[in-house]
């Protein structure tokens, strides 16, 4: 089927899906309000055709003229209607990918398949030996992070999901499947309608149950929430996905080389909700404690589950099929140690199976005796049953039933995930300083220089013995907090330490592991210590740090324990301490320099990139973004966080979810193979000069703007920051204290949640025209056509701008004061239009003309996210004009608040 097509079976859902929800807002909220949607909308679309100064007062007129009930059922409206798009469009994706996959061949992969990607390391000249090396080491750490970018309830994504179940009755021409028999029209009366609901009828249901949801949590969600909404995808669609990637994998390689090989998983997934306690105080040490028996009890139950699915399917009798010696002895052995029923005598695999269950339930504390003791015991006895069904020649029955088990359980292992901790750097020198002051070492710890600092502690943690008294009790929460977790901490991924700027930052973690009973003088900690360099200062400094780490002896001898050193780097701060171009050219070298000090060391670098979902936060493709990093810097391992909205954008259907893993994996294994057996070019030296140019001044001109006097006014005043600080989506407060007079003050993910709100979005491309000014107009062609890392950035920022719109923001302007609009906004406008000029000329045609998905979106949205934008403005001014006292308060803030989701939904990106 064409893609013609397949769009056609997409405006039909959206057709169905508009239809459903116009009759459920007729039957709940009346034909009033469904009238005025219906007006609002025909305005704002005619709007978008051409505008009209006399319908955009009507517009107005309007939208000023809501009583809040109006206003509240109007955000409401379009706010369903685009959840509702939103699913159609990923059942689109999904059918695209289906389409796409069927007609690729190894003569025409498709691009950024397996096919495609085994053929190129083919192409290349890699032997059979040389693409298994590069398979058997490559590693994809996926760690979830609850950052506030999902706006959606969990009931919200339930009565989705349904609503997906429900399409699929639909046929391509949107007439259902089954259609209820004709039946008598002579029925008697007294008794009920026989005929079943028509698939008509139960989505209309479901979506009349959609609309008369409340969007709006009562509560600020706690962290144990966050958890459960975060690894919701792990035991659902990416366990389905997992075994089908490593299949697809195997037989890429067969199909290329002849060969079929038997690859691991390459995929780990890590998780930090629960263990992310910076400057968010609700993450306690009990709360980390659940959060890690949460995942296990939840990984353990689905292990239980296809393990009972092996013993259902595993119904070969000793009498028609033959087994191992080596399973022979394991089922003997259970006999001896476990209790299990004969009532699978004579059925080898079934007992062999039920000896699983036990051990797999004993964790979960369901059954008394042993259980296992580690992940790899576990995978060992899968193998047991795997091997002895290919001994005897019934690999299909190995491949279908016990593979995807083990696959799985590699990659997730018995915990689910592994849990990193992240604290702030001056949170543990605060909790270092008490320990070192009890244990008589150093009176104020926190006043030395940092040189003194990691010499004192270097000295100190030669030596095992604790500092604190025996029975002592720590005077602050900070140490209390610090310890408690480490001694909680079980499933142990990394210690990431933000906000790093001195080697001592890294060396009091040790110090409090070892307070804990997690260290001994010589030897690595049980888990990696991650330095997190954020700032564009940090960035710059970092190669630095990183010398001076692994020049002490006692550091070095930690990360040589661990197979080498993982690195953070932070994207979002970066974006916001120095602007968009900056940032990404400040990431582009750290990268490079501190690989080139590690090599000199002879020490294994690892980069976790911690991307968000917008442009202005590393966010876009993830692919892509793997294949702009600079050559040399890749290697085998590579970790990215996964946040917020992009979960449910990039996990929410088991083929969404194995089309973004293989895309990731694509340029992931290309770039190892690069690192690994090919040969980088050095980057042009004219190419780096002109960057360096440009990313000084884009950081100038961006700067400029957030020190002008008056900018933070003007910025609390025409966007909604203060409104989203109270907006029930995270547990993670908005700011990072309680003065917050500066945007320094101002976590990066609301800063660039309030911009995308106001549909500006200047995180993304301010200050990036004035950077590309200082490269001539064929340097830069020259750039984009053949650097990844300038095309990728340029990419990005195009995205932003195209999901700005400056006819929308100028609404915002009245609720600034006159003086500091005037002051502010002119000079936006002409930065936009600059930008957008700029990277037009860059491109050689319009702004999305690499992304004709992303354009004809943008064009369909805009005229539904129009109106919320309008309803939101008003009721900013209201809500800014009532007294905190007067009793229309509550529910002017709960309209502003659907206002801020809708928005979010209607972009696809909260920020």
């Amino acid at each position: 089927m064409s893609e013609d097509l397949l769009f056609e079976r997409l405006k039909r859902e959206v057709d169905l899906l508009g239809r459903a929800l116009g009759k459920a807002i007729q039957t709940l909220s009346g034909e009033r309000i469904f009238g005025l949607e219906e007006t609002v909308r025909d305005l704002s679309k005619t709007l978008r055709q051409k505008y009209d100064s006399s319908q955009h007062q009507k517009l107005l007129e309007i939208v000023q003229g809501l009583s809040l009930e109006e206003a509240e059922n109007l955000i409401r409206a379009f706010s369903t209607y685009f959840h509702l798009v939103n699913l159609a469009e990923e059942r689109q994706r999904v059918r695209v990918n289906r389409e796409r996959e069927g007609l690729s061949t190894p003569q025409s992969p498709r691009g950024e398949s397996f096919l495609a990607l085994v053929g190129s390391m083919k192409t290349q000249g890699l032997s059979y030996e040389q693409v298994l090396d590069v398979f058997s080491k490559l590693r994809l750490h996926l760690t979830f992070t609850a950052h506030p970018t999902e706006t959606r309830r969990r009931t919200q994504r339930y009565h989705i999901a349904e609503i997906e179940k429900l399409l699929e009755s639909y046929s391509l021409d949107g007439v259902s499947y089954q259609q209820p028999a004709e039946l008598p029209d002579q029925q008697p009366a007294e008794l009920p309608d026989p005929r079943p609901p028509t698939p008509d009828t139960l989505l209309e249901a479901r979506v009349a149950l959609l609309w008369g949801t409340s969007e709006l949590r009562k509560t600020r969600p706690a962290v144990e929430d966050e958890v459960k909404g975060g690894l919701f995808y792990t035991t659902f669609t990416l366990w389905q996905a997992v075994p089908r990637l490593v299949e697809g994998l195997e037989q890429a390689i067969e199909t290329h080389y002849g060969k079929r090989p038997d690859l691991s998983a390459p995929l780990v997934f890590r998780s930090w909700i629960g263990g992310d306690r910076d400057g968010n105080p609700n993450v306690l040490p009990d709360v980390t404690t659940w959060a890690q028996k949460y995942a296990r009890e939840q990984g353990l139950r689905r292990l239980v589950d296809d393990v009972d699915g092996l013993i259902r399917d595993l119904s070969l009798s000793e009498e028609r099929a033959l087994i191992s010696r080596e399973l022979r002895l394991a089922l003997e052995d259970n006999a001896k140690r476990l209790p299990l029923p004969e009532r699978f005598a004579g059925e080898p695999y079934r007992r062999f199976g039920m000896g699983l269950r036990y051990k797999l339930r004993s964790l979960l504390g369901e059954q008394p005796g042993p259980g296992y003791a580690s992940t790899p015991e576990f995978i060992a006895d899968l193998r047991k049953a795997e091997n002895s069904l290919n001994q005897v020649g019934m690999e299909a029955i190995a491949r279908a039933t016990v593979r995807p088990l083990r696959i799985n359980a590699e990659a997730f292992g018995l915990d689910l995930v592994s849990l990193d901790l992240r604290e702030e750097s001056k949170a543990l020198t605060e909790a270092v300083s008490e320990l070192l002051r009890v244990g008589g070492v150093q009176e104020n710890y926190a006043a030395l220089e940092p040189p003194a600092r990691e010499a004192l502690l270097t000295r100190e943690l030669a030596t095992a013995r604790p500092l604190a008294p025996v029975g002592y009790r720590p005077q602050t929460k900070t140490l209390a907090t610090a310890l408690n977790s480490l001694l909680n901490w079980k499933s142990r991924g990394a210690h990431v330490v933000s906000m790093t700027h001195y080697p001592s930052d890294l060396l009091e973690v040790i110090l409090l592991a070892r307070e804990a009973g997690l260290y001994r003088p010589g030897r690595a900690l049980p888990f990696d210590v991650v330095p997190l360099f954020e700032t564009l200062s940090d960035l710059q400094a970092a190669p630095e740090v990183v010398r001076q780490l692994l020049q002490n002896p006692l550091f070095k001898a930690h990360v040589q324990g661990r197979g080498g050193l993982e690195v953070m780097i932070g994207y979002s701060d970066s974006n916001k301490d120095a602007g968009f171009l900056a940032a990404n050219w400040a990431l582009y070298e750290a990268q490079e320099a501190i690989s080139e000090v590690t090599k000199a060391q002879r020490i294994a670098v690892y980069y976790f990139h911690g991307r968000g979902t917008s442009t202005a936060r590393g966010g876009g493709t993830a692919g892509r973004a793997i294949a702009s990093l600079p050559p040399g810097t890749v290697g085998s391992r590579m970790r990215l966080t996964e946040q917020g909205e992009a979960l449910a954008d990039r996990y929410s259907h088991p083929d969404l979810a194995y089309r973004n893993l293989e895309q990731m994996l694509y340029h992931l294994a290309l770039a190892s193979a690069r690192d690994l057996y090919g040969q980088s070019e050095l980057l042009d030296p004219h190419w780096r000069e002109a960057m360096a140019r440009a990313s000084k001044r884009s950081t100038e001109v961006y700067r400029e703007l957030l020190l002008r006097p008056g900018f933070f006014e003007f910025y609390e005043q025409f966007t909604p920051i203060r409104e989203i600080g109270a907006l029930n989506i995270a547990s993670r407060p908005v700011y990072r204290s309680g003065k917050v007079r500066e945007i320094k003050d101002l976590r990066a993910i609301p800063w660039v949640m309030s911009w995308t709100q106001v549909r500006l979005l200047i995180p993304g491309w301010y200050g990036l025209a004035e950077g590309l000014e200082e490269i001539p107009l064929t340097l830069r062609r020259e750039m984009f056509e053949r650097w990844p890392f300038f095309a990728t950035t340029l990419d990005s920022a195009a995205t932003a701008l195209a999901k700005a719109d400056l006819s929308i923001a100028k609404e915002y302007r009245r609720l600034a004061h006159p003086e500091l609009c005037e002051r502010f906004f002119p000079g936006l406008e002409a930065s936009f239009e600059k930008t957008k000029q700029m990277l037009e000329e860059t491109f050689g045609g319009p702004l999305l003309v690499h992304h004709p998905v992303l354009a004809r979106q943008t064009e369909l949205r805009n005229p539904y996210v129009d109106p919320i934008s309008q309803v939101q403005v008003e009721l900013l001014e209201r809500y800014r004009r009532t007294p905190p006292e007067a009793p229309e308060r509550a529910g002017l803030e709960r309209a502003l608040m659907l206002s801020i989701l809708g928005i979010a939904a209607g972009l696809r990106n909260a920020g």
